[in-house]
């Protein structure tokens, strides 16, 4: 059978499973182990199969994914955060929907030592949720502030989503945090303005209660509430971009420096410890899994020479580098409506990847491009996890509060993509000017 057609048949199977609702770490690895199996042989596919699962298993910087996970549950659960959301509100109240504001910039704060977008959402929307429907918020602008905002805790490091993408990729998972700071603060601040200027020409959208807004020596006040983020940004963030910790290293002392602060302010209890754990292993299985078997049928893929096929197919039509990358980013865009992104972006790097810098892109930039198509996935329709977490915080909400609310930050991403397309030095700024550890 020749690799053209073999290549066919195991893609043809992959969606045949797909569609037949196998999940899609499992879909992966039947198609990844069928094809090493026709390729090398009964015996030594499945020894490359073993080879496979237990280098990615065993991947010093893969510890970093279940201690981010683990810090951010601690976070969440302990409720180390709940103090930012009121503290970043006293000092954004006196702008147009200054609550909602104040959601996306907590966001932007708490995505800086949760590693997780999830986390980011839960934790800030617990808080902000009661606020504002209690002051009367259109519901489609609390859902997408905080729906959005959410996504911010995987563009502002440290991020899950990055690691992945630089261990899949052979690139400096530092050099990946560094590239994800102003692009992060930029849509930050462009959802802010939405927001602003939504209020602005729809006020009875967000009703101002200029009470809200304290005095000066309640703002000042409100900085001890936020002393434990920021402590924990300092030892995570200023300890990796220093150069003393790796960003593994970072994950580890970020951990235990968030149980400290658990234990220290009286709000680590049992439950609170035994659901961090829970969720670490729930969600460290799950992404481990999709990574062993997509790494599998990555493998397969290389073998059959879809990569070089491919990039011979692109030169070959001629595209400029703007045609290539607008083509690619709508697929993906696509994508981000119909399959879980996570597991979709472990599937097409093997691919995607050598195209996009054989054509001359950047690799660090294009992790960053891979990482704000993430968060698009987050909160479109309908395997958005952002989505479900606000949903479940905010009873009653419709189909028609839940499009409402996130197109017009969708729109604000791709225009961000765009942005970095034309200046890319948004997000290459940074690492060529700063060395992290790696």
């Amino acid at each position: 059978m020749s690799e053209p057609v073999l290549g066919s048949l195991l893609i043809g199977l992959m969606f045949v499973l797909f569609a037949l609702g196998v999940e899609i770490s499992i879909s992966l690895g039947i198609v990844g182990v069928l094809g090493l199996l026709w390729l090398k042989g009964f015996t030594v596919g499945l020894g490359v199969v073993g080879s496979i699962a237990w280098s990615n298993a065993s991947s010093f910087s893969f510890i970093a994914v279940p201690l981010f996970v683990f810090m951010s549950g601690i976070l969440l659960h302990s409720g180390i955060g709940k103090g930012l959301y009121t503290a970043v509100a006293r000092w954004v109240s006196f702008l147009p929907a200054g609550l909602a504001v104040a959601s996306i910039f907590s966001c932007a704060i708490f995505a800086a030592i949760s590693g997780s977008s999830v986390a980011t959402a839960a934790t800030i929307g617990m808080i902000a949720i009661p606020e504002m429907e209690r002051r009367g918020y259109y519901r489609p602008l609390i859902f997408g502030s905080l729906a959005a905002g959410g996504t911010l805790g995987i563009l502002i490091p440290p991020s899950i989503p990055m690691i992945i993408y630089g261990v899949m990729t052979e690139t400096s998972i530092g050099h990946l945090y560094l590239a994800g700071m102003v692009p992060g603060v930029v849509l930050a601040l462009l959802f802010a303005g939405f927001v602003i200027v939504y209020a602005t020409l729809w006020p009875e959208a967000a009703p101002r209660v200029l009470e809200d807004q304290g005095g000066v020596l309640d703002k000042l006040r409100s900085l001890y509430e936020v002393a434990p983020v920021a402590f924990l940004i300092m030892v995570v963030l200023g300890s990796m971009y220093a150069g003393i910790v790796t960003p593994t290293e970072a994950a580890a002392l970020g951990s235990l420096v968030s149980l400290l602060l658990a234990a220290g302010f009286r709000t680590l209890t049992w439950r609170a410890l035994r659901d961090a754990f829970h969720g670490t292993i729930r969600t460290t299985s799950m992404v481990m899994l999709i990574i062993i078997f997509a790494s599998m049928f990555s493998h397969v893929i290389a073998l059959i020479g879809a990569p070089q096929a491919l990039f011979g197919l692109v030169v070959g039509l001629g595209l400029p580098r703007w045609a290539f990358f607008t083509a690619i980013f709508v697929f993906l865009l696509i994508i981000a409506y119909a399959l879980e992104e996570l597991s979709v972006m472990i599937i097409i790097l093997p691919i995607l990847f050598p195209l996009a810098t054989g054509l001359g892109f950047d690799p660090i930039w294009f992790g960053i491009i891979m990482v704000v198509w993430l968060e698009i996935g987050l909160i479109t329709p309908p395997v958005g996890l952002n989505l479900f977490v606000i949903q479940n915080l905010m009873r009653g909400t419709t189909a028609r509060d839940v499009t409402v609310g996130t197109t017009p930050y969708v729109v604000l991403m791709v225009v961000l993509v765009v942005l970095l397309f034309l200046v890319p030095d948004l997000a290459l700024w940074l690492p060529r000017h700063m060395t992290p550890a790696r």
